[in-house]
């Protein structure tokens, strides 16, 4: 294949066209980012924001929110044994972390799937001693709802071996 003058000319137009594009474009996009910053320094001026709650975080939130706000003479006995209960099931997660992070010295396994069955047993003594929990306050009954199906997939990733 030869290559003509015509292609050659071709070529730089097609150059130039991109050089004088892309010069143009810089000085377009240093000033809309110039605009935008200080649209933003002017809206943050002297607010901080905290990071964004991410999964089952929110009820935990919401629960620490309400915790730190409502006395808790306001609570029914009910309400305050489902709190403590949970309270402990999160403990015992906290448990179960530390013993898979030992990993499979001195049996730290066998020990976290025993604190992962007692998590469980926990969750299903917590539903049956409250059945109407999600009616009575959803946001309780939501966060015993995602316990119960962190203990059932860790054990699911258990029992399939995933961490052998």
């Amino acid at each position: 294949m030869k290559i003509t003058q015509e292609q050659i000319n071709a070529l730089r137009q097609a150059d130039s066209q991109d050089q004088s594009r892309t010069t143009a474009e810089a000085g377009v996009f240093e000033s809309l980012l110039n605009r935008e910053v200080q649209g933003i320094e002017a809206q943050d001026a002297g607010t901080i924001s905290a990071p964004p709650i991410s999964g089952g975080m929110h009820e935990i939130a919401s629960l620490l929110q309400a915790e730190g706000t409502a006395p808790a003479q306001d609570l029914t006995e009910k309400e305050r044994t489902a709190m403590e209960n949970v309270d402990s099931l999160l403990t015992e997660w906290e448990n179960y972390a530390d013993q898979l992070a030992s990993g499979s010295q001195e049996g730290g396994l066998r020990e976290a799937y025993g604190v992962l069955e007692h998590i469980e047993s926990g969750v299903q003594k917590l539903k049956q001693d409250w059945p109407g929990m999600s009616e009575d306050n959803p946001g309780m009954g939501s966060l015993v709802n995602e316990l119960e199906v962190m203990a059932v997939t860790e054990k699911i990733k258990f029992n399939r071996g995933d961490y052998i």
